[in-house]
């Protein structure tokens, strides 16, 4: 299964973020960011490509900020 990375600000917005998808049935996991992607904030969430735009419109709908999201991070 083929995953993607999403990208915040601040591990604040990680922990929020991650508990809305999970709370909406999307299965994320908080892990370190590769450096070679982003040294702003140490912690992304890995989540299903499956599930990226039902993610996406989720934390939209919640006003979490996406800082990065592309196919970069596709792996």
């Amino acid at each position: 299964m083929n995953k993607a990375l999403l990208l915040f600000e601040s591990t604040r917005s990680v922990i929020k973020a991650e508990r809305i998808c999970q709370n909406h049935g999307i299965a994320v996991k908080a892990i370190p960011v590769p450096r070679s992607i982003s040294s702003q904030c140490g912690v992304a969430l890995q989540v299903s490509i499956d599930m990226v735009d039902t993610a996406l419109k989720q934390l939209q709908l919640a006003k979490i900020a996406v800082q990065r999201y592309g196919e970069d991070y596709f792996y």
